[in-house]
Parts: structure tokens; C-alpha cells; sequence
């Protein structure tokens, strides 16, 4: 018959199985360990514009984008396509080293915000450009180098439309806004307008057109944008620019139909002849209308009916007098 264990020679041989397995996985805690999760932080690069805000300025300059191409296609006549690549914070360290040497380096003023900005393009889109501006094809130049005094002012006319069109997108966040280039630099490491490690935001543009493609680079200091930070926020802007927008474009639109010329017309009277009729007029000859002299005659506005109007004379010259509308117009 075998032997029967006591009851502490059981607790004895428990005690070493909890022991073993206390070495085995460690020490068993009563409750579940929630991990934390980490995130990677650099204090050299500080994050000092929120990801609201970046998206908010990235929606702001996608919208210059689409008018300065617009402008750009006009300035150059021929067809341009400007496209925003990407819109990051960084230091002005990095910026510098991502920047070709020579290069167009612009120092930009935001009044009346303190500080600079830079505006740099780079030398594959500044010399097709100051080609096709003096009557060449726009082809690419493969020799870099540094810009002459002549060229820097051919290009100082692309630089102030970049401005206009930046005016007019940041007035939504500044109305009183105004850009400013305060100098041109064929070197970007010839003047420092903040530290190295200052953070900043870089608005990156692709340029093309015809066989050219080059970058466009807007570099703004943290430093310059704390001011209105605050005032960049994706709904309080944009909404108020979509309110805005139709009377804005509606003032555009009848600013530039003042320059446009529109033929006008008089419509004397109306008859019908023969084609051998026709042939056979010759000069003196007096053609009968059907309508009398004292009836007011039709007027003619691109080639549309507008107005009536009264024959007349103006010192030495004929002339129309206009009295009414056609009664379709006046509904």
C-alpha cells in the first residue's frame, strides 16, 4: 500500500512550485501592466507651429499656387504649372543646406511683422526664365553660376508678382499686410537672418513650363509668424475668406471688364434688294430704308440689342442719343 503524504509535506512541495515559477516568469502582480507610449521629442527642434496651423498655412499657399501660376503663365505667355510640394517646419540650419550655391536668395519684409523672410529660387527655374523673358526658347541652363547685375533686375519682376500674390493670400490672415524685398543675394550664407537652430516654416513650390522645372522655396521664422499665430487656425480664416470670396472676385472681375474694348453699333433702318439691285449700286446712289428719320434707331452693344437712341449732331460730328431700353432689358 503506498504512502500517504501528510499535510505538510503537501504544503512543502507547493511551496516549491510557486518558488520555480516566481523564477521562472518573475513575480506575479495582481493587475494587468499597461505599456505607455513614447514619443520621440528633440529639444534642438522644438515644435514651435502647431499641426492645425501648418495646415492651415499649406492651405494658404496652395491657393497662391493657383493664382500665381495663373499670373506667372501670363507674364511669361506660355503655359506654367506651379504645384506646392510640401509645407514643414525645420531649422534655418537645414534650410540653408538643402539650398544650391549660387542660388537667387531674396531677403523678403513682412510689414508690419518684425523680421525677414527669405524667398529663394533656384537657378534651374531663374535662367530659363530670364531666357524666355528676353525672347528665347526657356531652355534650361546646365553651367550654374552666379547672376549679373542685369540679370538680378530682369528677375526682380517675377520676385514682385511672388509678393503681390503672397499679399493677397496672407491679407486673409493680415489685412494690412504688405511684402517687401529688401535685397538679393547670389549666396544664401552671405546674410543670417536668424540663428542656425531658429525654427522655421519652408513652403516648398515645383515651377514648370515648356522643358524647364525648377523650385521655388518660402522660408518663414517662427520668430516673424508668433505674432499671428494665433490667427492662423484652419476655420476662423478660411471661413471668413469664403464669405468673402464672391464680393472679392466680383470688384476683380468689374475692374478688369473697365479695360476691355466692346464694339458698338447703330442700326440706321432696314431694307431689301435684289441681287441685281446690288451689283448695279453705284456712289450717289440713294437706298430707302424702312423706317422714318424722326423714329428712334436701334443700338448695338457687341453685336446685342441695348439701348434706342435719336440721330443727332455733336459739334461736327454724328452722333447718338440714347433714350430707352429694349423692354426685355429693363425686366
Amino acid at each position: 500500500m503506498a504512502d500517504i503524504l501528510s499535510q505538510d509535506e503537501i504544503d512543502a512541495l507547493l511551496s516549491t512550485v510557486v518558488e520555480d515559477d516566481e523564477d521562472a516568469h518573475g513575480p506575479q502582480d495582481t493587475f494587468d501592466v499597461i505599456p505607455k507610449k513614447i514619443s520621440v521629442y528633440d529639444f534642438r527642434r522644438p515644435d514651435r507651429v502647431s499641426k492645425e496651423q501648418i495646415r492651415s498655412i499649406r492651405n494658404l499657399h496652395d491657393k497662391f499656387a493657383r493664382n500665381f501660376s495663373s499670373n506667372l503663365s501670363s507674364f511669361l505667355r506660355t503655359i506654367t504649372d506651379i504645384t506646392l510640394v510640401s509645407a514643414d517646419q525645420m531649422t534655418y540650419g537645414e534650410f540653408l543646406m538643402s539650398l544650391p550655391d549660387p542660388t537667387s536668395f531674396n531677403i523678403i519684409s513682412m510689414i508690419p511683422l518684425q523680421g525677414n523672410a527669405v524667398l529663394e529660387i533656384n537657378p534651374s527655374l531663374i535662367f530659363p526664365i530670364i531666357d524666355k523673358l528676353l525672347g528665347g526658347a526657356g531652355l534650361p541652363l546646365f553651367q550654374v553660376r552666379e547672376l549679373t547685375q542685369l540679370e538680378m533686375t530682369i528677375i526682380d519682376g517675377i520676385i514682385q508678382l511672388v509678393l503681390k500674390d503672397l499679399e493677397d493670400v496672407w491679407k486673409q490672415v493680415v489685412p494690412n499686410i504688405r511684402f517687401k524685398k529688401e535685397l538679393s543675394e547670389n549666396s544664401p550664407h552671405v546674410i543670417q537672418i536668424v540663428a542656425q537652430n531658429e525654427v522655421v516654416m519652408l513652403i516648398v513650390f515645383e515651377v514648370k513650363f515648356g522643358e524647364a522645372t525648377g523650385m521655388m522655396n518660402l522660408c518663414l521664422p517662427a520668430l516673424v509668424l508668433e505674432p499671428i499665430l494665433g490667427k492662423i487656425s484652419s476655420q476662423d480664416w478660411l471661413i471668413g475668406a469664403k464669405k468673402g470670396r464672391s464680393g472679392e472676385y466680383e470688384l476683380r472681375i468689374l475692374e478688369l471688364l473697365e479695360t476691355i474694348s466692346v464694339g458698338v453699333k447703330v442700326e440706321l433702318g432696314r431694307t431689301a434688294l435684289k441681287m441685281g439691285e446690288i451689283l448695279d449700286l453705284q456712289a450717289g446712289d440713294t437706298v430707302i430704308l424702312r423706317k422714318k428719320s424722326t423714329m428712334p434707331v436701334n443700338f448695338y452693344v457687341a453685336n446685342r440689342h441695348k439701348y434706342y437712341g435719336n440721330l443727332g449732331i455733336m459739334g461736327i460730328k454724328k452722333a447718338v442719343k440714347i433714350t430707352s431700353q429694349p423692354l426685355e432689358d429693363q425686366i
